[in-house]
C-alpha cells in the first residue's frame, strides 16, 4: 500500500468541504432547509432510493418527515457525531433523536455522503438505520 501526502491546499479544501457540510446540517438542524440548498449545485444529483428528482424534491420530503417527527415528539434531537474528508468526498455520521430529553426512544442513524466540485455539493447520498429503544448491541448505536 502506497501513502501518499496532501498538500496543503488539498488539506485546506477537505476542510472547507467539511464546514460547509457542518453549516449545512446547523441551517438543517434548525429548520432552515431552503437555506441549506445554497451549498448545493443546481443540477446535484440525490441518491436517495425512497425520494425521486432532485434536491429540492429531498428538501422537501426532509421537511414533510421532520414536520411528521415533530407532531410525534416536540422534543426531537439532532447531532453531528463524526466528519471525515477524503478529497472530493465528506461523509457525516448523525443521529436524530426522537426526543433529546429520553433518547431512549431511539430514533435515526444516518451517513450522509457528499460530493464536491469546487464549493459546491455534485452528489449526494444518505444511508439511514432506526435505533429502536430494545436493540441488542451493548455498545449502543455510538
Amino acid at each position: 500500500m502506497t501513502q501518499t501526502t496532501k498538500s496543503n491546499t488539498e488539506i485546506q479544501e477537505e476542510n472547507d468541504h467539511k464546514e460547509i457540510a457542518l453549516e449545512y446540517f446547523k441551517l438543517v438542524s434548525s429548520g432552515k432547509f431552503k437555506d441549506g440548498l445554497r451549498f448545493f449545485a443546481p443540477d446535484c444529483k440525490t441518491h436517495n432510493p425512497f425520494v425521486s428528482g432532485s434536491i429540492d424534491t429531498l428538501t422537501d420530503a426532509m421537511i414533510s418527515a421532520g414536520k411528521d417527527l415533530g407532531s410525534q415528539n416536540s422534543n426531537p434531537g439532532f447531532t453531528v457525531k463524526h466528519v471525515l474528508a477524503d478529497g472530493n468526498l465528506v461523509a457525516v455520521h448523525t443521529e436524530l433523536l426522537s426526543s433529546k430529553s429520553d433518547p431512549n426512544q431511539g430514533g435515526l442513524r444516518q451517513v450522509h455522503l457528499f460530493r464536491f466540485m469546487g464549493d459546491k455539493i455534485v452528489e449526494y447520498w444518505d444511508i439511514t438505520q432506526q435505533v429502536l429503544p430494545d436493540m441488542p448491541n451493548a455498545s449502543g448505536a455510538f
